[in-house]
């Protein structure tokens, strides 16, 4: 009797074992090639992990499997995968658009998408020579060709891989590669080495917690210990804390929150007297109205993006020896600064006037920055 691996990768994925679930579910498609609820699942898992090039892979052959439903659910993840090959988000849209269960009003939205997507293309393409976009102009035939680490676990080639992964963990350069692919191999063998990768202080922090983090994918819940700073600390991972992801961890949303608040005051979608009134507080959740008030301002998404990558990075390096997320606003005015310092240190106009005055978001915001070197 074969074994329920599909019920097996939804049960990985539900209890944050995102490695081990999309093995699971690459297993229940190479038994059952039409199983779209294993395709789904493994997207979802992949995603999570942030392992965009398999993720893209995968996407690209669930498109080419004409067997397979549209999954309004991939929609999403494909418009995010794809947003930097836009002739496979047109041919995965038109691969959409033929199925059975889609209906005419999708078809024709699908339909339409897609050549808006061609012409955008197109029109690039004039400007800069279709040369230059070699990448851009992936198809989903290369993408679903790219041979993934998945692919050769099913194989037999776990044991190479492994040797792979402990001679990539002799090197900084492909050490963090090295610990994203043990992920995907459950067993001792991995699980060993992932033990011993948290305690090699010759590795940089970063790459020692994400070795915690990859044990956490592999489905391990027991107490790790972990070397940081010239010292030792025991996680459970059953339930690590400080909080333990990929990404920005949740103390930081209401400053994050502020943050956006205070540029949607600039933009005059807040008044400041409605700013003054929410900020001075500790509250944790933005009131509604204010919540559709920045949702409605152009929020600059590459700035946000630069600020998540600071946090993740000191949350990384430091973990888990990372400082208590208070006091919302000052940790606010940090990102913020952070913000215009990246802008302004790229030639670029930073047009939010002056910051507030606020020495706890100076101490705030060297921390952030001491563990991006160069910044």
């Amino acid at each position: 009797m074969s074994q329920d691996f599909t019920g097996m990768g939804r049960y990985h994925l539900q209890n944050d074992s995102y490695g081990i679930a999309a093995f699971c579910f690459f297993r229940a498609i190479q038994q059952q090639p039409a199983n779209g609820n294993a395709w789904n699942g493994l997207v979802l898992s992949l995603g999570l992990m942030r392992r965009e090039a398999d993720t893209q892979t995968v996407l690209a052959r669930f498109a080419l499997s004409e067997q397979l439903p549209y999954d309004k659910q991939l929609f999403p993840s494909a418009y995010m995968m794809y947003r930097n090959h836009p002739k496979a988000m047109a041919a995965w849209i038109r691969k959409m658009a033929g199925r059975s269960n889609v209906t005419a009003e999708e078809r024709l939205a699908f339909e339409g998408m897609a050549e808006d997507i061609d012409l955008q293309f197109g029109k690039l393409a004039a400007e800069r020579g279709e040369e230059a976009l070699k990448h851009e102009a992936m198809t989903l035939e290369q993408l679903a060709a790219r041979v993934i680490e998945l692919d050769l676990i099913m194989q037999g080639q776990t044991d190479a891989l492994v040797t792979k992964a402990e001679e990539g963990l002799k090197d900084e350069a492909t050490a963090l590669s090295a610990i994203r692919m043990l992920s995907l191999l459950p067993g001792p063998r991995s699980v060993r080495l992932l033990r011993r990768t948290c305690r090699d202080e010759s590795i940089p922090g970063k790459m020692r917690t994400h070795a915690l983090l990859a044990l956490r994918w592999s489905g391990v819940r027991e107490k790790v210990r972990l070397h940081k700073l010239g010292e030792s600390f025991v996680v459970d991972l059953s339930n690590p804390n400080p909080e333990l992801s990929i990404s920005v961890p949740s103390a930081y949303k209401p400053a994050l929150d502020r943050m956006n608040l205070w540029l949607a005051q600039k933009q005059g979608f807040v008044t400041n007297e409605a700013y003054e009134s929410f900020v001075s507080t500790e509250d944790k959740e933005l009131p509604q109205a204010l919540a559709e008030k920045v949702k409605a301002a152009d929020l600059p998404s590459y700035l946000q993006e630069v600020v998540h990558t600071v946090i993740r990075s000191a949350y990384d390096e430091y973990y888990p020896m990372v400082p208590f997320i208070g006091e919302y606003r000052s940790w606010s005015n940090a990102f913020l600064i952070i913000m215009k310092e990246y802008v302004e240190g790229n030639g670029m106009n930073w047009s939010y006037g002056e910051l507030e005055q606020d020495d706890a978001a100076v101490l705030h915001r060297n921390w952030l920055l001491s563990a991006v070197p160069g910044f």
